[in-house]
């Protein structure tokens, strides 16, 4: 068996960013609707938004770190 080589595949690539995006955004909308607290980070800023739209901001990121996550029910994950 030979090892797999990542290849630059534009069209594919651009295919999976905007299912991911589809993916997120269908995933923010049921979290929302079952009335589940949504956590995301923008611009360095962690923010919680509640059902209701309510948003709270929790914490300022000074710097990246890897941090091993937890996954919760409702959790939802944006990647640019």
């Amino acid at each position: 068996m030979s090892k797999i080589i990542f290849r630059k595949d534009v069209p594919q690539t651009k295919a999976l960013v905007k299912a991911a995006r589809i993916s997120a955004k269908r995933a923010f909308s049921g979290s929302k609707a079952l009335g589940l607290t949504i956590t995301y980070i923008k611009d360095g800023v962690v923010y919680e938004e509640e059902a209701n739209g309510t948003v709270v901001i929790k914490k300022q990121i000074e710097k990246a770190v890897n941090v091993p996550f937890e996954f919760k029910k409702g959790l939802v994950l944006h990647a640019k």
